[in-house]
């Protein structure tokens, strides 16, 4: 008995392994079943979380940027005032209504009074009844949004069959804000159309995003929600459900052997867990790459708004930052010197002295070319660190050899309550902007000041756009005699501006056309008005003023001479005047353009001689046609000083067998003083002033000699 249980026992035992050995495989394929069953539901929910958040922000960036419309419309001083005037209606449609049929902005606008009650309204160009398309809601909103101190007001309605996002905010002056708590309100909308879906899909990889008027139920969304606080419509777009497929894929391989099944997962574990390791560390390399700069080792821009964003959100943060933006000065001639290499090793030992200029900085970025930010702790004074930072580069640097010198000017702001990273960034930006208009090595804060005087520049300069779009600039021009006999030998062309308030000083409005890019049509409506007056005034030459962005512009002696070609204006009369800066900030380029001009026998004059350092060593190699002392000279004469100098500058002239032409001559003591001293021509007030052109046939022909 006993030999036969235990034969079998043992017949049991091979058969009991196979079956302990099958259930456990078994046991091990369902938990693996389970496992990644488990697995890809996570990889689903972590997938829809990021979707749905992608499709939130999504929302929140279209109102920001209808936010961002909104308030560049309504606060908007002319806009204001329009809507007092009789021409409002005609308004709205010449500067919102007309445009909105193809602006990328908005689709449409609607300008309610504070009670709510439509003014006028434009969809995609077309005049409509914006209360009716609307309803009662849009009316409630128009009439919250009356009160100017409020922030825009958006919400999202139905529209002719459509959803839009809709925005509202009181009509309101830039400054000097009239009495009275309610205004009219603009209204801007923005069709919810398939293309700016599909570009929201494309942005924030939403495949197959759509819009559905209720929620639906085998779909992730986002609501759209509307005045009453209820969802108008959604967003929705179909779950990619990528661990469900993920799991589909591998299905085959469980329903294999247990043993393949195992030498399956084994693999698998070990393939996955090695691509972990490797997709982190390309993804922490192009982390790395994304938000530091190769060339110093700092952060570059993204970095630090990424650090930025970071710290100000954090419990440590909500004490505040400081940010320093610097420009390197004088960092082009060591490239252009010493070659980019050694531009590139300068670059990093600015860099190790900014890190270590101050204990008390948080982050050090390049933010790209010479431009640096560095962000300091709110316990230490700002501005000893600027002083700090542009104190480091002052001392040489001694790179490959060379020893190289240069500064740096300095813009900082702080950090204050709703200020985010960007915002702290642009008031650093022009910070540094006031500090290099007041010259180098200089270091400024922050001061609501500037962003007024931005507004008032930005107002100007639309001004002067819609001034030169309408013919508005007027040309004055103002006699050149000779000194010999007092005849008028020549006359300089002179713009003129003359706004609704007054009289423009050209020292304003050409350094703002030159900043806007507007030189160029300014100057073309200069030189065409002079050629136009020059042919009815034979036998004298016309000067006209170029600035530096003029001549230094590539195509400018091409466009000249074609000007020139197509007006059949013979080019030996038309005298170009220049000032000495553009000879040292570009001077490959201006000596290009003049050689190129002089070529087809342009001549040149260089201007307000006397207030800059000009070398004589300049005058030779430009080889300048006239040379144009300042009226400052004119105006030292009184001095026996002035005297000596103005001479001395005269007979330089002379050596150099350079014509001399004396502006500002305002009395016949000092014509007859410049006369003595050898000058050829002389022009200002004594002799004519500026005039425009219809005046100028009634100036003499033979101004007054001094005795």
């Amino acid at each position: 008995m006993p030999d036969k249980y235990v034969r079998d026992w043992r017949n049991w035992l091979a058969p009991a392994a196979i079956a302990g050995t099958l259930i456990v495989a078994l046991l091990l394929a369902f938990l693996l079943v389970i496992v990644l069953e488990a697995m890809g539901d996570k990889a689903n929910e972590i997938d829809d979380s990021r979707a749905a958040s992608a499709a939130h922000t999504a929302v929140l960036s279209l109102r920001r940027r209808l936010s961002g419309t909104l308030e560049d419309n309504a606060v908007w001083q002319e806009a204001f005032e329009a809507m007092k005037a009789e021409t409002r209606k005609e308004w709205i449609r010449t500067n919102w209504g007309s445009i909105s049929a193809d602006y990328q902005l908005y689709d449409g606008l609607a300008v309610t009074d504070s009670e709510g009650r439509l003014i006028d309204a434009y969809l995609k160009g077309v005049e409509f009844d914006a209360v009716s398309a609307l309803g009662p809601d849009f009316v409630k909103q128009a009439i919250a949004a009356a009160t100017p101190d409020k922030p825009p007001i958006i919400n999202v309605f139905r529209l002719n069959g459509s959803i839009a996002m809709v925005g509202s905010r009181a009509l309101q002056p830039h400054r000097n804000m009239p009495p009275g708590g309610r205004f009219d309100v603009l209204t801007m909308f923005r069709l919810a159309t398939p293309s700016m879906i599909d570009s929201v899909a494309s942005d924030y990889f939403l495949p197959n995003l759509h819009l559905t008027a209720v929620k639906p139920a085998s779909e992730l969304s986002v609501p759209l929600i509307g005045s009453n606080g209820q969802p108008v419509a959604y967003l929705a777009w179909p779950g990619r459900n990528l661990g469900t497929r993920l799991y589909d894929e591998v299905r085959p391989a469980l329903t294999g052997a247990l043993i393949v099944f195992g030498i399956l997962l084994a693999t698998a574990v070990f393939a996955g867990y090695a691509e972990l390791l490797a997709l982190r560390r390309l993804a922490s390399a192009a982390d790395r790459e994304a938000t530091h700069d190769p060339l110093s080792g700092l952060l570059n821009r993204n970095g630090m708004i990424r650090a930025l964003q970071a710290h100000l959100g954090s419990a440590v943060g909500r004490g505040g930052v400081t940010l320093h933006l610097i420009d390197l000065d004088g960092f082009k001639a060591v490239n252009d010197t010493w070659g980019h290499l050694v531009g590139d090793e300068l670059i990093g030992e600015v860099a190790a002295r900014l890190v270590a200029c101050h204990p008390e900085l948080q982050f050090a970025a390049r933010f790209g070319g010479d431009e640096f930010a560095l962000a300091s702790r709110p316990c230490c004074d700002p501005s000893e660190v600027a002083d700090a930072a542009l104190q480091a580069l002052k001392e040489p640097f001694v790179v490959a050899g060379h020893t190289s010198e240069i500064g740096a000017s300095i813009g900082y702001a702080s950090h204050a309550p709703n200020v985010d990273a960007f915002e702290l960034i642009r008031r650093a930006d022009m910070a540094l902007y006031g500090a290099k208009e007041a010259g180098r090595g200089q270091s400024l804060a922050y001061t609501s000041d500037m962003d007024r005087d931005r507004e008032a520049l930005a107002e100007l300069e639309e001004q002067m756009r819609l001034m030169l779009d309408s013919d508005g600039l007027a040309v004055a021009f103002q006699p050149v005699v000779s000194a010999a006999n007092g005849a008028v030998v020549g006359v300089e062309a002179l713009a003129r501006w003359t706004a609704p308030e007054g009289p423009i000083s050209p020292d304003v409005f050409i350094p703002l056309a030159e900043k806007s890019g507007l030189i160029f049509k300014l100057g073309q409506i200069v030189l065409e008005r002079s050629i136009g007056f020059a042919k009815a005034q034979p036998g004298i030459d016309i000067a006209v003023n170029v600035s530096p962005t003029q001549l230094c512009a590539p195509d400018f002696a091409e466009a000249l001479a074609a000007t020139l070609e197509r007006e059949s204006f013979d080019p030996r009369r038309l005298i170009l005047e220049v000032t000495e800066g553009v000879l040292f900030d570009s001077p490959t380029q201006a000596r290009r353009a003049i050689d190129a001009l002089r070529a087809i026998g342009i001549r040149f004059a260089l201007d307000d001689f006397g207030t800059g350092y000009a070398s004589i060593g300049t005058l030779s190699h430009f080889t300048f046609d006239r040379l144009k002392l300042d009226r400052s000279l004119v105006q030292a004469l009184e001095s026996e000083k002035g005297r000596a100098v103005l001479s001395a500058t005269v007979s330089l002239a002379d050596a150099l067998d350079i014509p001399v032409i004396v502006e500002g001559v305002e009395t016949a003591e000092q014509a007859g003083y410049l006369r003595q001293v050898g000058c050829q021509f002389m022009q200002g007030y004594y002799f004519g002033r500026p005039v425009p052109a219809e005046a100028f046939d009634s100036l003499p022909r033979q101004m007054a000699r001094a005795g």
